[in-house]
């Protein structure tokens, strides 16, 4: 099966310090770090659950998908991340298949993993992500 495991859950909030308090206070988790991403496109706090990532993003402008996804829905999951062992053969597979996606290539995300996107209609409105780490970081690579 070329999806290993459910990676993160990605939730939009528009204050990541009130997110974070929340998260904390109502859920018992902790914030193992918090990231800015995109040249300050976005904040994400990560607080582990289990095998789980939760992140936490606040978008602080616009000129991205979180950005808009607040701005026409307001806060909650925005995307759920399935972690992959070798995103290129699995996009090229994706590619293949014809499915709806938003890259064409896998990037740089979060963290220091490599990503790809499928767009909402690949999984019935959700938004998917693809997520790898690093060649170097790989088990076994």
């Amino acid at each position: 099966m070329p999806v290993k495991k459910l990676d993160h859950i990605g939730i939009i909030v528009s204050d990541l310090d009130r997110a974070i308090e929340a998260y904390e206070d109502v859920l018992g988790l902790q914030v193992e770090r918090i990231e800015d991403y995109g040249d300050g496109l976005l904040s994400i706090a990560f607080l582990p659950l289990g095998e789980v990532q939760i992140e936490l993003i606040q978008p602080l402008k616009p000129g991205s998908t979180a950005w808009d996804f607040l701005q026409e829905k307001g806060e909650g999951i925005e995307h759920l991340a399935f972690f992959v062992e070798d995103l290129q053969t699995e996009w090229k597979r994706i590619i293949e298949r014809d499915v709806p996606v938003t890259d064409t290539e896998p990037r740089p995300g979060a963290g220091n993993t490599r990503i790809c996107f499928l767009k909402r209609e690949a999984l019935c409105g959700v938004l998917g992500e693809f997520v790898t780490l690093p060649l170097r970081e790989t088990p076994g690579g």
